[in-house]
C-alpha cells in the first residue's frame, strides 16, 4: 500500500490514485470547534489528511492586539481573521527611507523544516505566504502598489526584488531538507479578473515568479501557487512556468471541467470545494453530493488533491465540514 506521500506524488504526475489524496484544510479556530464537536483533541491528525505544512511567517507580540511580522509590518488582530489588518506600513510615498529588508530567521526556518521533514509518510509543504504582490502591499499599501505599477516602475522593481531576494534565501535553506514542495501564497484575483490587471502582472510578477519557481525546481521540490479569485488570464503563463499545483480553484469562478480539460495534463488542482458558497450555506447532503461531483470531474486522469478552496472558517457549520470529510474518507467510483 502506498504511503500518503507516495499517493500525492503519483497524483501530481497525473496518474489516477484511489482513494484520491485529500486535505481537511482548517483555520485554527475551526479546528478547535471540530475537535470539541468530535470530542477529539487530535481531530486533525485523525482526519486522514495527506499533507502536512509549515508556515514561514513569524510575529512579535507588541501588546494590545498588535503584532509585527518579520518584515516590520504591524498588524492589528483585534478583529477576526487569519492576520488582522495592517496598522502600520514600513514604506510610504515611494521612498524606502531607512527601511532595510530582513534576513531570514535561519534558526527558526531550520527548526520548522526539521519538524516537517520528520513527517515522512505525508506530502510536506513549506508555505511562504504573502510571497510577492501581497508582501509588497503590506509593506507600502495596496494603493501605493497599484499606483506604483503605473507611475513608479523603478521603485516597484526595487521593492519586489527585495522581496524576491528574501524568498530565494528561504528556498535555499528549505531545499537542504527532505521536503516535497514550496507553497507560494499570493492573492492576485478579484471575483472577476486580476487586482492589478494582466499587463502589470506580466511586467512585475511573472518574471520574478519564474525565478522563484526555478529555484524550487532546482532544489528538487514541487511548486504550488495559491491565489484566491479569478486568475484565468494567467493560467497560460503558469503552465509555461512549470507550475505543478494550483490552489484554490474556486468553482464559483472557474468552469472547472473546461479548465481541467485545458490545463489538467500540466497543472494539478488543489481545492475545488467552495468555502464561499457551498460549505457555509448548503445542507450536509448538498455538500456530499457536490463534493462527489467535483471529485469525479477533477480526479479523472490524476492531478487532483481534494480539499476546500480555503482553510475552513467558523462560519461553516460543523456538520457540513464533517459531511465533506465523510466523502473524503469514503470515496467511491473510478477515475
Amino acid at each position: 500500500r502506498m504511503t500518503r506521500r507516495e499517493a500525492v506524488k503519483k497524483a501530481l504526475c497525473h496518474e489516477y490514485v484511489s482513494p484520491v489524496p485529500y486535505q481537511m484544510d482548517l483555520t485554527e479556530d475551526m479546528e478547535a470547534i471540530l475537535a470539541k464537536a468530535a470530542g477529539d483533541a487530535d481531530f486533525f491528525e485523525h482526519t486522514g489528511s495527506y499533507l502536512r505544512a509549515a508556515r514561514n511567517e513569524s510575529f512579535v507580540d507588541l501588546g494590545g492586539g498588535r503584532f509585527a511580522d518579520m518584515f516590520g509590518v504591524e498588524w492589528d488582530r483585534r478583529q477576526e481573521g487569519d492576520f488582522g489588518v495592517v496598522s502600520k506600513y514600513p514604506v510610504r510615498d515611494f521612498d524606502f527611507g531607512g527601511y532595510r529588508f530582513p534576513e531570514p530567521d535561519e534558526a527558526l526556518i531550520r527548526a520548522k523544516c526539521e519538524a516537517l521533514a520528520a513527517r515522512k509518510d505525508f506530502f510536506t509543504m513549506y508555505t511562504i505566504g504573502f510571497s510577492l504582490f501581497e508582501r509588497a502591499w503590506t509593506l507600502c499599501s495596496m494603493e501605493d502598489v497599484l499606483c506604483g505599477f503605473l507611475l513608479e516602475p523603478e521603485f516597484m522593481g526595487r521593492l519586489l526584488d527585495g522581496i524576491l531576494d528574501y524568498n530565494l534565501k528561504v528556498v535555499k535553506i528549505v531545499g537542504e531538507y527532505d521536503i516535497d514542495c514550496v507553497f507560494w501564497g499570493d492573492d492576485w484575483g478579484q471575483q472577476k479578473g486580476l487586482i492589478m490587471g494582466y499587463p502589470s502582472w506580466k511586467a512585475f510578477i511573472r518574471p520574478r515568479l519564474e525565478i522563484m519557481y526555478r529555484a524550487v525546481k532546482d532544489a528538487g521540490m514541487f511548486v504550488a501557487q495559491h491565489s484566491c479569485g479569478d486568475c484565468s488570464e494567467v493560467f497560460p503563463d503558469l503552465a509555461a512556468l512549470g507550475l505543478d499545483i494550483y490552489n484554490t480553484f474556486q468553482p464559483e469562478i472557474y468552469d472547472i471541467a473546461a479548465f481541467k480539460e485545458k490545463y489538467g495534463k500540466s497543472i494539478a488542482f488543489f481545492g475545488g470545494i467552495s468555502t464561499q458558497r457551498l460549505l457555509p450555506f448548503a445542507t450536509p447532503e448538498e455538500v456530499r453530493r457536490e463534493t462527489r461531483r467535483i471529485l469525479k470531474i477533477l480526479s479523472a486522469g490524476g492531478g487532483y488533491i481534494l480539499a476546500p478552496t480555503h482553510g475552513m472558517t467558523p462560519d461553516i457549520p460543523p456538520e457540513n465540514a464533517l459531511a465533506f470529510l465523510e466523502v473524503c474518507q469514503n470515496q467511491e467510483g473510478e477515475g
